[in-house]
């Protein structure tokens, strides 16, 4: 009988993407043996410590429309189930056994959805992140009349991948209650909440949170004891995670403090596709073309950076801000309280899920952009008297959201599943 450790069969889009620490951190610690199966590749600084150590990584290809960087809503599920097919593929040639556990991501591709056809008889967990309303949440809220039909017919036909993959899951997650609730009543009940878990080693209090002191840098570059820092971290610098409102409030900042740094890290080219205005453009250089920054110098553009640089940034930064759309709670969001920052986030359900607001962040209207100046300016001038909240959010996370808590129950699952979830 399978029983911990476990031979997983892992499945996403991308690599490390979101499972690559959950299967790195059980792989390291719990002794699975882990094949991940993937379509695109991170770059090798972004990879975790244990591939080629109990976990090897596997690339599939795509064929027709998934080749194409952008399809219409009507292609869309013939784009993910060439996903699933690419993926079927290499299992079929490689043959990798044995499977005790396939664990699966789809993204909205799908990826895992063909993997019974090719082992019918391991169970599947699948990872759930988002689950699309036709005119609610994200950026929905703030289409016009000029948003084509097309927008629309997409967002209400974009969840059948999703579906699909509900339907044959033998164990559904998702990392939070409002995640949750988004999916149809008739799996909701089913759908177990568990965060795949924050890692607090990595991100852990700094001196200079903890004190006010320290040297710091970012990226290479020394930061003076004097100078306040405020950040925004992204894995895509976009909309839907607030970057225009980081932007004014971080222009008012700039110009009424000259000690005062603000720092951007993420991709700078747009990937998520609901998103339709700016869907494969720059953002960033959409928004400065149209109001140049106040101090272009004091405004550090950092692009993609690994978790490295986002650590060190995240343990220099004096205020960080987290002004997204209705959307899951940002990873950075949980990184940055977790190494200790003080948040402010917009004051929506996702985040105040996981903030408590005076307590463990602020939670402010992100349309309110005068007020979020205020208060920002307020935690630069005075950061001693905001230490607390950093402080409690580093323990709300060390608490409810690292690693070392989420996955241990992760794993009991799996292996319950495992011992008792045969497919037939």
């Amino acid at each position: 009988m399978a029983q911990d450790p476990l031979n997983v069969l892992w499945i996403e889009p991308s690599f490390p993407g979101r499972l690559g620490a959950v299967a790195d951190w059980l792989t390291r610690r719990r002794g699975y043996r882990s094949r991940f199966y993937c379509h695109n590749l991170e770059p090798r600084e972004n990879w975790p410590p244990s591939v080629g150590r109990g976990l090897d990584v596997q690339v599939f290809g795509v064929g027709g429309v998934a080749r194409e960087t952008a399809v219409s809503w009507a292609r869309a599920l013939e784009r993910s189930l060439c996903y699933a097919y690419g993926c079927w593929e290499v299992l079929e040639k490689n043959r990798p056994r044995p499977i005790d556990l396939i664990v699966g991501r789809s993204a909205g591709l799908g990826s895992s959805l063909f993997a019974p056809v090719y082992d019918r008889a391991a169970p599947i967990a699948q990872f759930f992140d988002y689950f699309y309303h036709g005119r609610a949440h994200d950026l929905a809220d703030e289409a016009g009349p000029e948003t084509p039909s097309a927008y629309y017919h997409w967002r209400r036909s974009t969840a059948a991948i999703e579906l699909l993959d509900l339907e044959q899951a033998a164990m559904a997650w998702t990392p939070t209650e409002w995640q949750r609730s988004l999916y149809p009543a008739e799996y909701r009940d089913e759908m177990a909440v568990l965060h795949d878990g924050i890692d607090t080693r990595r991100f852990a209090r700094s001196a200079w949170h903890a004190s006010g002191r320290g040297r710091r840098s970012i990226a290479g570059r020394p930061i003076h004891e004097s100078t306040r820092v405020i950040t925004f971290v992204a894995r895509s610098v976009d909309r839907l995670r607030g970057f225009d409102r980081f932007l004014d409030v971080a222009d008012a900042v700039l110009l009424a403090r000259r000690e005062t740094i603000a720092v951007v890290i993420g991709e700078r080219t747009v990937r998520r596709g609901l998103d339709i205005a700016f869907h494969n453009k720059d953002y960033i250089a959409h928004l400065l073309g149209r109001r140049p920054s106040l101090d272009p110098d004091r405004l550090w553009i950092l692009g993609a950076k690994p978790p490295a640089v986002v650590a060190e940034a995240l343990a220099a930064s004096d205020l960080h801000l987290a002004p997204s759309r209705p959307y899951p709670v940002a990873r950075s969001t949980l990184e940055a309280m977790s190494a200790g920052c003080v948040v402010i986030a917009s004051d929506q359900a996702p985040h105040r899920e996981v903030i408590e607001h005076g307590r463990t962040g602020l939670l402010m209207d992100p349309a309110d952009t005068s007020a979020m100046v205020d208060r920002a300016l307020a935690i630069l001038d005075n950061p001693s008297e905001y230490r607390p909240i950093g402080e409690a959010a580093a323990a709300r996370i060390l608490e409810r959201y690292s690693q070392d808590v989420c996955l241990p129950r992760l794993a009991e699952r799996f292996n319950d599943l495992a011992l008792s979830g045969r497919r037939t």
